[in-house]
């Protein structure tokens, strides 16, 4: 009867474990008008991450899973260690994905912003049952309206696969909590394990809430060996973490300036990558942000359920990103916000929490609807700003194939210089055949078309995600003296410029020949390419 009672007032109870109180309102069903306010939501997440898909061409990153998934399932999983710096879970689903929707640009996006879709409703979900329902609407729309998540919903890389995954984690952890049965912690751990085979990152998120679940429900046997599962599937991914990251596919992480980094992250959680009027929008998203956690201390009774779960959604977040710093101080440097993007949801549940708590003053209610509606509003200004700005968007170098155009015309080889370019993809995607000409005394044999390509793009400290800020802009000569070769032509395609040289018969032309006939650069032992017949 006494069990019965505390059930009833919100509290559930297991022999040998702590008491954890909760909302009883968020544990009670959907109402309908809740239920629409949601479809809605994610009906508008739908649109804000399949719109325009496939507009922007593949960058850099983005090319390297198109190719991978043109192999075999073996061929695949053989090259991922070589070439990439993740666990392979988001691969073999994308290589799937493909086989039934496409390799190109809208079909292979398409997983990522289906992933980013439903992770609205599971933040709901999530945040409805660490906090309340009123705090589960405004997650959703919080998440529904971030133009972080919205971009990388709109990238053929593992990381919105990572949030969704990393959302369930937190969903399943949110109940696990409550009553940590089989059947709960189960679904935590599969949760988990997914996660960190999405993404080592995932660590991040995992870590902290297997440390909470030991701590509260430490005489749970179910808990423990959940947790031991997880901790299992960690470290059998230890011999493939230290062999990608023997190639140093993240190197660069490292020898980037640290405090630059860290700078990034709060913007980049608020704003996405890029937005214009970026200063202005900056400051207000972080005002409104302070406000809801000025809330979360000053409204409703203190210690209440609800205050509890955002605080534990806010210490959990904040436990992954000191995690994070623990791994710059052990020498595992790859810290941009991109790899920390699992702990954009337990934030945000904090700020929800702030916005969602019942105010002991009637009129302190006003302003949380405002504040909520004001971080909305900046995340659509701020995604749609990237949408409708050429220069935020990925570079696309799709125009620039077709006007390079079939190397049939000539019927032979011809050599492409892009000048501060040092890689095949993306190119190597649309224009096929393309091999590097390596080593300065390296010559190209019957050669009668050598395209000359300039890059003009914006620029800012540390651009590492795939608008075109990523890249390294140069300067087109006047003319390249490479002997027996004259100027035909002179195109400007998107952000490129294209200066073609012919000769009137074949000639063998030496690398060093190339590198000679350069005035406002200089030529890598891995920039002239060639197009082999």
């Amino acid at each position: 009867m006494l069990d019965s009672e505390h059930r009833r007032a919100g509290w559930a109870r297991r022999p040998g474990a702590l008491a954890v109180a909760r909302d009883a309102s968020a544990t009670a069903p959907a109402g309908a008008a809740e239920l629409r306010a949601i479809v809605a939501l994610t009906v508008l997440a739908a649109v804000l991450r399949f719109w325009g898909l496939g507009h922007q061409g593949f960058w850099f990153d983005e090319a390297n899973t198109s190719l991978l998934v043109k192999f075999s399932l073996g061929k695949m999983l053989g090259l991922i260690p070589q070439t990439e710096s993740t666990p392979p879970l988001y691969y073999c689903v994308a290589w799937i994905w493909s086989r039934v929707f496409g390799d190109g640009e809208a079909g292979l996006r398409s997983l990522s912003a289906l992933c980013g879709v439903l992770t609205v409703p599971v933040a709901w979900a999530a945040a409805r049952a660490l906090v309340s329902p009123r705090a589960g609407l405004i997650a959703c729309a919080l998440t529904a309206c971030n133009p972080l998540l919205i971009w990388y919903s709109q990238e053929a890389r593992s990381y919105e696969l990572l949030v969704l995954l990393s959302a369930l984690a937190l969903l399943t952890f949110a109940h696990a909590r409550l009553e940590p049965s089989g059947r709960r912690v189960g679904a935590w751990a599969v949760a988990c394990a997914l996660a960190l085979a999405t993404h080592y990152y995932a660590v991040v998120v995992v870590a902290p809430q297997a440390a909470w679940l030991l701590w509260e429900h430490r005489r749970e046997r179910a808990v423990a060996i959940g947790v031991a599962v997880v901790f299992a599937c960690g470290l059998a991914l230890i011999p493939l973490a230290l062999s990608q990251n023997s190639t140093g596919h993240d190197s660069w992480i490292g020898h980037s300036p640290l405090g630059l980094r860290l700078a990034q992250i709060l913007p980049q959680f608020l704003l996405g990558t890029g937005t214009p009027l970026r200063q202005p929008l900056k400051y207000l998203a972080f005002a409104l942000a302070l406000a809801a956690l000025a809330l979360l201390v000053r409204g409703g009774p203190a210690g209440s359920a609800g205050q509890r779960g955002a605080l534990l959604a806010g210490g959990l977040a904040l436990s992954g990103f000191l995690l994070s710093l623990f791994f710059v101080a052990a020498g595992s440097d790859a810290l941009i916000t991109r790899n920390v993007i699992g702990l954009w949801l337990p934030a945000a549940i904090l700020v929800s929490g702030g916005l969602a708590a019942l105010p002991e003053r009637r009129g302190a209610a006003s302003w949380r609807p405002a504040v909520a509606a004001g971080l909305c509003a900046i995340g659509l200004v701020a995604a749609i700003g990237v949408q409708a700005s050429y220069d935020l968007q990925r570079p696309d170098w799709r125009p620039l194939a077709r006007a390079l155009g079939p190397r049939a015309a000539l019927g032979r080889d011809r050599l492409i210089l892009i000048q501060h370019y040092r890689t095949l993809l993306p190119l190597s995607l649309y224009l096929p055949h393309l091999e590097f000409v390596r080593g300065r005394h390296a010559v190209a044999h019957g050669i009668r078309e050598l395209d000359v390509i300039a890059i003009s793009s914006p620029q800012q400290p540390l651009c590492w995600w795939g608008a075109a800020c990523n890249l390294i802009p140069s300067q087109m000569q006047a003319r390249y003296a490479v002997r027996g070769f004259h100027e035909v032509w002179l195109r400007h395609v998107e952000r490129f410029t294209i200066m073609r040289l012919e000769s009137a018969r074949p000639r063998n032309v030496s690398v060093a020949a190339v590198a000679r006939a350069l005035r406002t650069t200089a030529l890598a032992n891995d920039e002239l390419l060639i197009q082999r017949a």
